[in-house]
C-alpha cells in the first residue's frame, strides 16, 4: 500500500547538518540513545540524546523560522548543548569558539562573534571573565527529527535523509511531516540541505505471503485494497522511497534499513472475527468470518511516539477455489471437455473471471464457469483463474485483483492393469506370474485407477473389484469393509491413490480378478480378466496380515516399499489464540482413522517435540494450551491409519510456525 507522505518546508531541516557531520571531541561527548519514557520527562536529560536530537532541541526552542538556519547563533547553541550533555557548566571562551570553528567550519568565529549571539536557553557568555556558563533546560519541544539514512553517490558525495515529525496534533490524526536532505562531499563537509516535494516521498506498507522460509512469494494488496485468503496470515512490512531529483536517484529504506529501528507500525481492525491483529505488527491474521473490514495504520517514532503517518485502508478476508474435479485432482481423457466453476466467498462487489489453462482449448473464459477442452496428448497442466473487481480497469496496471488460484490438470488415457505383492512377514515385496499359494496374503492394486477419475458419481461406486475362486465370488466396492467366505479373505487394503485389496486364499484351484472403474454412473474402463494358479493345502480362513511398520508415503502409485501407503493431510493454519494458546486447523481427511499433530521450538524437529493425537478423521482443528510467551513453535500434521491391528502413518504436512505474543 503505497501512500504519499505530506512534507512541510521547513528551515529546521539543518538539523540534519548538525547530526551528521559535528563530531565535536569524540572523547568528550558520547552520543548516547534515549528511551520513550525519558523523552516524556518535564527535564530535558541531555545526556542521553544523541546529536541528531540535540540539535533538534535548539530547533525547537526558535519560534521564528527565520532563524533556523545555521548561524553563529545556532552553531553556539548546539555547542552548548554538547557540553551540557558531557556534565560541564563552565567552558573557557576560546575552547568553545574553536569547537564552533572546528564543527561548522566558520573560521572566523571567534570571542566577538561569541559576544554578538544573542540571549538563550543554552548558555552565557561572561566578556570579563571570558567564560561561557551552561545552561540546565527546563522544557522539551514536541518537534523532533529523526535521521533516516544515507546514501552514497556515485560521484564520492553523501547524501543523508531525516524527517521531521510534531506530537502536538491529538492521538489516530494525521501529522505534518517534513523531510529534508543533507549533500556532504567526500570530507564530510556541508555541499547544500534541502526539502524533498511530497510527490517525492512514498511510504509503502506491503502485505504479503512467505513460505517456509520467510521469503515473500506473493502480494496480497492490490490497488489500495488488501485482500486475505480464508485461514491464512498476511506478514506485514513496510519502507520509505524517496526520489532524489537533485542525485537523479532513487533511494529506499526499509525497517531492516533504518538505523536503530526508529520507527514501529502499528495496527488495528475494525473487526476482529474477520481479521485479527496480535501485539505488535508483523502479520494480519484472519479470524473465523469472511468478509469486508478495515486496516488502520500508524507510523511511530520509537523514542517519542510521534505520529509520521497515519492511514485507514479496506481488508477483505475470502476464500478462492476451483470446482473441477475432486480432491485426488482433475483428470480428463485427451480431446475431452471439462467445465470449471469459480467458488468466491467472501467478496460481495461485481467481479470479473479470467481463466487461462496452459494447454487445450479455453471457452467462456470470462465468465463464472469456463469449459476446457484438453488437448490430443496426455500432459500435466494447470487451470489458473485470476479474479478481479469489475472497477472499469480489469487487466490494466490500476485493476484491482481480488485473489489468484490454480489447480491440475492431468490428460491421460486411462490404461487399467493389476499389480501385485507378497507379504513377507511384517514388509510386503514385488511379485511376478501368475501363482499364489495357499494361506498366504497378496496386495493387489488396480494400477491406472487414479481415484481423480472418480467424477459426478453421485452415490455410485467408483470402482468394483472382483475375485473368484473355483466360481465364488467376493467384490469390493467404494464401502471399505472387510469380505470373506470360506474360500478367501479380502481386507481392505491401505489408502493411496489407486484401488486396492488385501486377500488371502484357503483353497488352491483357479482365481480370476477383474476390475472396473465408473464416471458419471456408467462405467467407464474395465481389465481383462486376469488369472491365477493357486497351490497349496487348504486352511484354515482368517483375516490377511499386515505388516507391523509404518510406510511414509504419499505417492497416488503404488508403493514399491513397505506396504502402506497413507494419504498425506493439508496443514491450513496455525494462530495464537489468547492465554498461550494455538489453534491448529487442517484439511479434512477421510483417507485414514486419525491424526498425529507434532509441535516443537526447534525448527527441525531435533528435540523437544511433543505430540498429540486425533482419533476421529472428521475432526479439523485443535487448540493447545501451556504455551510459553514469546516463544515460536513450529507445527506439522500426518494421518494415521489402522488396518488389521496394525498403525500405518502419511508423511508429514509442510510446518507452520506461529509465534506465542498473548
Amino acid at each position: 500500500m503505497k501512500k504519499k507522505m505530506k512534507l512541510r518546508i521547513s528551515a529546521v531541516m539543518l538539523s540534519i547538518v548538525l547530526a551528521c557531520t559535528m563530531v565535536i571531541t569524540p572523547s568528550a561527548f558520547t552520543a548516547r540513545q534515549v528511551s520513550a519514557e525519558e523523552s516524556k520527562d518535564t527535564e530535558v536529560n541531555v545526556s542521553k540524546m544523541n546529536r541528531l536530537e540535540k540539535w533538534a532541541l535548539v530547533m525547537g526552542t526558535l519560534e521564528n523560522d527565520n532563524d533556523k538556519v545555521i548561524s553563529n547563533d545556532t552553531a553556539a547553541m548546539y555547542i552548548a548543548l554538547c557540553y551540557a550533555g558531557n556534565g560541564q557548566e563552565t567552558v573557557k571562551a576560546d575552547e568553545f569558539c574553536q569547537e564552533i570553528r572546528n564543527n561548522f567550519k566558520f573560521e572566523s568565529f571567534n570571542e566577538t562573534a561569541l559576544a554578538n549571539v544573542r540571549d538563550n536557553e543554552f548558555f552565557s557568555y561572561d566578556q570579563t571573565t571570558k567564560q561561557v556558563t551552561i545552561k540546565k533546560l527546563s522544557k522539551k519541544p514536541t518537534e523532533e527529527c529523526t535521521y533516516i539514512g544515507d546514501h552514497e553517490n556515485t560521484d564520492g558525495t553523501r547524501t543523508m535523509y531525516g524527517v521531521w515529525t510534531d506530537s502536538n496534533s491529538a492521538a489516530g490524526t494525521k501529522r505534518e511531516t517534513t523531510y529534508v536532505a543533507l549533500d556532504l562531499d567526500q570530507e564530510n563537509t556541508i555541499i547544500s540541505y534541502r526539502t524533498l516535494s511530497s510527490d517525492d516521498v512514498d511510504l509503502t506498507v506491503d502485505f504479503y505471503e512467505t513460505d517456509d522460509d520467510g521469503n515473500n512469494i506473493r502480494s496480497y494488496e492490490s490497488n489500495g485494497k488488501v485482500f486475505i485468503p480464508f485461514e491464512q496470515k498476511a506478514e506485514v512490512s513496510y519502507y520509505i522511497t524517496i526520489i532524489d531529483r537533485k542525485n537523479d536517484q532513487t533511494v529506499q529504506f526499509d525497517e531492516y534499513d533504518l538505523v536503530g529501528n526508529i520507527f514501529e507500525l502499528s495496527l488495528s481492525s475494525d473487526n476482529d472475527n474477520i481479521a485479527e491483529i496480535y501485539d505488535g505488527a508483523d502479520a494480519i491474521y484472519t479470524g473465523n468470518e469472511k468478509g469486508s473490514t478495515k486496516i488502520t495504520y500508524e507510523l511511530k517514532s520509537v523514542k517519542s511516539g510521534n505520529v509520521v503517518f497515519t492511514d485507514t485502508l479496506p481488508c477483505t478476508v475470502y476464500s478462492l477455489s476451483i470446482k473441477s474435479g475432486n480432491e485426488w485432482g482433475n483428470y480428463v481423457l485427451p480431446d475431452e471437455s471439462r467445465e470449471a466453476t469459480a467458488n468466491l466467498e467472501g467478496y460481495d462487489g461485481p467481479v470479473v473471471y479470467e481463466w487461462v489453462v496452459n494447454d487445450g482449448i479455453m471457452e467462456k473464459s470470462n465468465e463464472k464457469t469456463c469449459r476446457i477442452t484438453a488437448p490430443s496428448n496426455p500432459v500435466n497442466t494447470k487451470i489458473l483463474l485470476r479474479v478481479w473487481a469489475d472497477d472499469g480497469n480489469v487487466g490494466t496496471s490500476e485493476g484491482t485483483v481480488i485473489g489468484e488460484t490454480e489447480k491440475d490438470l492431468t490428460v491421460a488415457n486411462c490404461d487399467l492393469s493389476f499389480s501385485y505383492r507378497k507379504f513377507v512377514g511384517d514388509s510386503s515385496v514385488e511379485a511376478t506370474g501368475d501363482t499364489l499359494k495357499v494361506g498366504e496374503a497378496y496386495w493387489f492394486s488396480l494400477d491406472g485407477a487414479s481415484f481423480a477419475w472418480d467424477y459426478e458419481n453421485g452415490n455410485h461406486t467408483f470402482y468394483t473389484l472382483d475375485f473368484n475362486l473355483n466360481g465364488t465370488s467376493l467384490t469390493a466396492t467404494d464401502e471399505e469393509k472387510n469380505l470373506s467366505n470360506d474360500l478367501m479373505s479380502i481386507g481392505i487394503g491401505a489408502g493411496g491413490g489407486y484401488p486396492n485389496r488385501i486377500i488371502k486364499v484357503n483353497q488352491s484351484g483357479t482365481l480370476t480378478i477383474k476390475g472396473k472403474i465408473y464416471r458419471d454412473g456408467k462405467l467407464f474402463r474395465e481389465t481383462a480378466v486376469r488369472t491365477f494358479k493357486v497351490e497349496g493345502n487348504e486352511v484354515n480362513p482368517s483375516e490377511p496380515t499386515k505388516p507391523s511398520q509404518p510406510a511414509t508415503t504419499t505417492s497416488t502409485k503404488k508403493p514399491t516399499q513397505p506396504t502402506v501407503s497413507v494419504k498425506t493431510t493439508k496443514l491450513k493454519s496455525v494462530k495464537n489464540a489468547k492465554g498461550k494458546k494455538m489453534t491448529i486447523k487442517w484439511a479434512k481427511n477421510t483417507a485414514g482413522n486419525g491424526y498425529q499433530i507434532q509441535y516443537s521450538t526447534s525448527k527441525k524437529f531435533a528435540k523437544g517435540n511433543k505430540t498429540k493425537t486425533i482419533s476421529k478423521n472428521k475432526t479439523t482443528s485443535y487448540t493447545i494450551k501451556k504455551l510459553k510467551k514469546k516463544k515460536t513453535y513450529y507445527v506439522r500434521i500426518r494421518t494415521y491409519k489402522k488396518v488389521s491391528g496394525k498403525t500405518y502413518y502419511s508423511e508429514w504436512s509442510s510446518v507452520k510456525k506461529v509465534k506465542i505474543k498473548k
